[in-house]
């Protein structure tokens, strides 16, 4: 049976490993690759801001995972002076990326107080709906800590994500880099 649960210190090889696994087809032989994913788009939540952070539990096994920043501010310093340099050690370009990323998620944060999440979940759990389950969850939690938003940033109007969070609810809130754009959710709204 599915549970949505708060992250415990004994879900991180999972959660790591969910994290890698999802990757880019391209990063899947480079385990610096697949290690700077981890650094990037995780470890920072699980380190600093473990409250934030939900895992989908099917039966003792973790199948996905929701994390989340609602500290702005230490997000942003530990982003720019631990992770990224993780990141960079690892794959330079990826750490350019991240201070793309970074920059973006200053400014969205600013303008809509935090919120600004990432969620994976197992291939082989995939299309069983524990995403909107996850999404559930993490608005709950910001709407209980007092935050109108959650967001992230997709790589296009044409990336498969884009249709599956408009149709949960989120609006495009503004055009970031390239063809990415930042998508919101109003958690008030719940």
């Amino acid at each position: 049976m599915l549970k949505i649960r708060k992250f415990i210190e004994a879900d991180r090889d999972a959660v790591r490993k969910i994290c890698k696994d999802t990757g880019k087809k391209s990063f899947q032989k480079n385990e610096k690759k697949r290690e700077a994913i981890c650094h990037m788009f995780l470890d920072y939540y699980l380190d600093n801001e473990p409250d934030n952070v939900m895992v989908a539990d099917y039966d003792g096994t973790v199948v996905g995972y929701i994390v989340c920043s609602t500290d702005k501010d230490k997000y942003q310093e530990k982003m720019k002076n631990v992770y990224k340099k993780k990141i960079a050690k690892l794959c330079w370009y990826l750490g350019i990326f991240t201070s793309f990323c970074i920059s973006t998620s200053k400014k969205l944060d600013d303008l809509l107080g935090g919120g600004g999440f990432h969620t994976n979940i197992r291939p082989d759990f995939q299309g069983q709906k524990i995403g909107p389950k996850l999404l559930d969850a993490l608005a709950n939690h910001l709407k209980n800590k007092g935050h109108k938003y959650m967001y992230l940033i997709t790589g296009s109007r044409k990336t498969r994500g884009y249709g599956y969070y408009m149709h949960y609810g989120f609006f495009e809130y503004k055009k970031c880099f390239g063809s990415s754009l930042a998508l919101a959710y109003d958690v008030t709204k719940r």
